[in-house]
């Protein structure tokens, strides 16, 4: 450890259990109220604000953490692509509710909030890559299998499950593959757009993993331990979601709505702590 993280860094409390208490009672409450509240048509209702207002708050706790260490060697850069990625997502996120409220969901894709939710990842990745390198230069050849194998499981399933469908009529003796019969032009633009998001975001899930690992005896463990606690949460919803989309649409009241939102609040507390800790 270098001397100026030496000086920087200071053991803070960890992780406050009864905070974890009461986010995870929150976001039960969130999700049962979502699934029981009919969804409104043409309107940005509560539960929908709450999550925009999630990935809004990750922004702003990122940007404070940016400004807050921009003297140090690393930490001020990779927060603040942490902040501008998160910046992106929140925008590509409120113009994806703009489309469907004002009735404009029939533009093809690629559409406009596109260009921000894909800005998010290599922003991240660099977040998170920088940080790791900063603390370890190299990895060991199973970390880089753990890169490796997760985004190409993920979205090999995300493929195939896109792809055919399975059918066990008669038990497990007579399960068949096959194809679906609906593929148009429509389907495949859908299919690999999903298919670009998974394997960035599962990538971005993968490097978290190796991150925790780095940081896990350090000061910055918990920290990290809720980072990657809230990556892993929304690398969830965003397959969910693809899947979802693929084969008839999202609706608000999908357990994916309060997913996202808990990944938000998990994100933001690992940056109290940072801010805590360093």
């Amino acid at each position: 450890m270098t001397g100026e993280i030496e000086e920087k860094i200071h053991p803070g409390k960890g992780i406050n259990y009864y905070v974890i208490a009461v986010i995870t009672i929150g976001i039960l409450i969130f999700l049962i109220g979502n699934s029981i509240e009919p969804e409104v048509e043409d309107e940005l209702d509560f539960y929908e604000l709450m999550t925009s207002l999630g990935f809004a708050s990750v922004t702003i706790f990122a940007f404070f953490m940016a400004k807050r260490y921009w003297g140090s060697r690393i930490f001020g850069k990779t927060y603040l692509a942490l902040a501008l990625g998160f910046l992106c997502y929140s925008i590509g996120w409120n113009l994806w509710w703009y489309i469907v409220i004002y009735g404009l969901d029939s533009n093809p894709y690629f559409n406009y909030p596109d260009i921000f939710f894909i800005a998010y990842y290599p922003l991240i990745i660099y977040h998170i890559r920088q940080n790791s390198n900063y603390f370890k230069r190299s990895i060991s050849g199973k970390q880089k299998l753990i890169i490796v194998i997760i985004p190409i499981t993920i979205t090999s399933m995300y493929a195939f499950f896109g792809l055919f469908q399975i059918s066990a009529d008669g038990g497990l003796a007579t399960i068949q593959i096959s194809a679906y019969s609906n593929y148009d032009e429509e389907f495949f633009k859908e299919f690999f757009l999903g298919f670009g998001y998974i394997f960035a975001t599962s990538l971005t899930f993968g490097l978290a993993i190796i991150a925790a690992q780095i940081f896990r005896t350090t000061v910055l463990g918990a920290a990290w331990g809720l980072l990657l606690l809230g990556i892993m949460l929304n690398t969830f919803a965003d397959i969910f979601y693809y899947y979802v989309e693929l084969f008839g649409g999202y609706v608000r009241q999908d357990p994916v709505t309060g997913i996202w939102l808990a990944g938000t609040v998990f994100l933001c507390y690992g940056l109290y702590l940072h801010r805590k800790e360093i």
